[in-house]
């Protein structure tokens, strides 16, 4: 902008020096056209130094975009058109592997620097191949249990409708089953059933006054 200014004050003071008649308009032509001039050798220097910035591009291994940066990368950088994090070894990017979270089937991608692989979907942990045959966990995981466990009723404050309809139907017991077990605390529920279901019941039972405990079966 301040070539183009410098232009335009050069033009407008070589006009008015040339149509100067007997000096009237000499100074303010001579003004604009000094004004112009330093304008012009501004943008020149300013030309000068932007060619001197170098210019260093490589290419994001996961969309193929071109990343321009400033001097090479010396740490991992983000890409501009995916958002993912370039992985970088020795200023320069490295190659990644695609696999498929084995619970949502969603494609994901994966370097030699990544230490653990959480799904971009579900969050799901991916197992990945490594070299030394070791498998990190990430406490941000989401990690299946498989075990299997034992419910217990240890206590309860009232014996009320709502938690004598809640065990016949967790127990498909009948209404003097249910009172008599009752009698017994602390009392085995369930055994065998998964951990979802466990924290499930307790979180029923609890809304009715109950006190449950489960336990991992060895």
């Amino acid at each position: 902008m301040s070539g183009i200014a410098g232009v335009i004050l050069l033009a407008l003071g070589g006009v008015l020096w040339m149509f100067r008649g007997d000096g009237m308009f000499s100074i303010l032509s001579l003004m604009l056209m000094a004004g112009g001039l330093g304008a012009v050798i501004y943008a020149a220097v300013c030309i000068a130094q932007a060619r001197k910035v170098t210019c260093f591009k490589i290419e994001c291994p996961y969309c193929h975009s071109a990343v321009s940066l400033l001097t090479a990368p010396d740490r991992d950088v983000s890409c501009r058109s995916c958002l993912r994090m370039i992985p970088i070894v020795d200023g320069k990017p490295i190659a990644v592997t695609q696999v498929r979270c084995g619970y949502c089937n969603a494609l994901n991608y994966y370097s030699d620097k990544t230490i653990v692989l959480l799904c971009e979907e579900c969050n799901h942990e991916i197992p990945i191949s490594r070299a030394d045959g070791q498998v990190a966990h990430s406490r941000f995981a989401v990690v299946d249990d498989e075990r299997f466990y034992e419910l217990k009723l240890v206590g309860f404050e009232h014996p009320t409708e709502d938690l004598l309809s809640t065990l016949q139907q967790a127990l498909a017991l009948n209404r003097n089953q249910v009172k008599d077990m009752l009698g017994e605390l602390p009392v085995t529920l369930l055994s065998g059933i998964p951990k979802k279901k466990a924290e499930m019941l307790t979180a029923q039972l609890n809304l009715h006054g109950a006190s449950c405990q489960f336990y991992p079966l060895n």
